[in-house]
């Protein structure tokens, strides 16, 4: 094996695609095919399935991925302690976060290590909590941020800050006139309700609440399931329905008027963000310092954030 080997099957694996990985590398095609056909030849067996519109690694693959993706940081880790006397920190960091923090705690942060590390980019995908914790252990992604906490074996999440869920409701009709600790669940019970998409720490932090109270999804008028935030907001806005959204996402349109934003006093809405590690993968230098300065960022961010 060589390096070209392993970066080639890493990148295949990043892009899911032989033609996208020979863009990154600068390589014609069937040299990229080359490479992956001599590893696969000297080791004896088939890395990667190629039918169909993505490439997916075979078992034999997955194991092989891990151990390219600690050599080849391993490799950069070298290289970095060859550099760092010249104070040179350059390359890209690939974050997968799902909706709030990307977009509500990842702005300030990139924007602070940025400042430090000029030379750094930044390859940014959107998940729900449980794609970012499928993104990391799978390695293509290098780091996490959710807003539930994550379980496995493999994983570690460090708690950024705090929020709460609120409810937000049109600003007219029945609820103009509440106050922001006045609703009540019987009163949600009656009106169409909006959720997150399945998956969604902020759906699942909801549901637990209402567990916790003896109140079953069933209960409820859903009237939509949708993903984004900023469409959740704009059907409420229209009249659709009320929905549960974390209160970072609706601080403009409170201060506004577009919206009202309601406290349940009787149901614990506390949600965390953390930030989520591999336990046991080999850090390239950028990802080293990212994470340390995550971690010294985190504990500048206000509680509740």
């Amino acid at each position: 094996m060589d390096f070209r080997q392993l970066e080639s099957l890493v990148a295949i694996v990043k892009h899911g695609s032989f033609t996208k990985a020979a863009e990154e590398l600068f390589l014609s095609q069937p040299t990229l095919t080359g490479h992956i056909q001599a590893l696969e030849n000297k080791l004896g067996t088939v890395l990667l399935n190629r039918g169909g519109k993505h490439v997916t690694l075979t078992e034999a693959g997955r194991m092989l991925y891990e151990y390219a993706v600690n050599i080849l940081n391993t490799r950069e880790l070298a290289l970095y302690s060859l550099a760092q006397y010249e104070g040179k920190l350059e390359g890209e960091l690939a974050i997968a976060a799902s909706t709030v923090p990307q977009g509500h705690i990842l702005p300030g942060l990139l924007t602070a290590f940025s400042q430090r590390y000029p030379q750094i980019t930044y390859r940014i995908n959107q998940y729900d909590s449980k794609g970012v914790v499928q993104a990391i252990t799978s390695s293509v992604m290098d780091f996490g941020f959710v807003g539930t906490k994550v379980c496995g074996s493999e994983l570690e999440a460090a708690e950024l800050c705090q929020g709460r869920l609120v409810v937000i409701a049109p600003p007219d009709g029945k609820f103009k006139e509440l106050q922001e600790e006045a609703i009540s669940w019987d009163l949600i019970k009656e009106v169409p309700l909006i959720l997150r998409e399945e998956g969604s720490g902020s759906r699942t932090l909801f549901l637990e609440g209402l567990s916790a109270k003896g109140v079953n999804v069933d209960d409820l008028k859903v009237i939509a399931t949708m993903e984004s935030p900023e469409t959740i907001k704009q059907c409420v806005m229209a009249g659709l329905g009320i929905a549960v959204v974390s209160e970072l996402c609706v601080q403009e349109e409170k201060r506004l008027g577009l919206l009202k934003v309601f406290y349940p006093a009787d149901l614990n809405l506390t949600q965390r963000f953390y930030f989520v590690v591999h336990k046991n993968r080999v850090l390239s230098p950028v990802a080293r310092a990212f994470q340390e300065f995550t971690l010294e960022y985190a504990e500048a961010l206000p509680k509740p954030c």
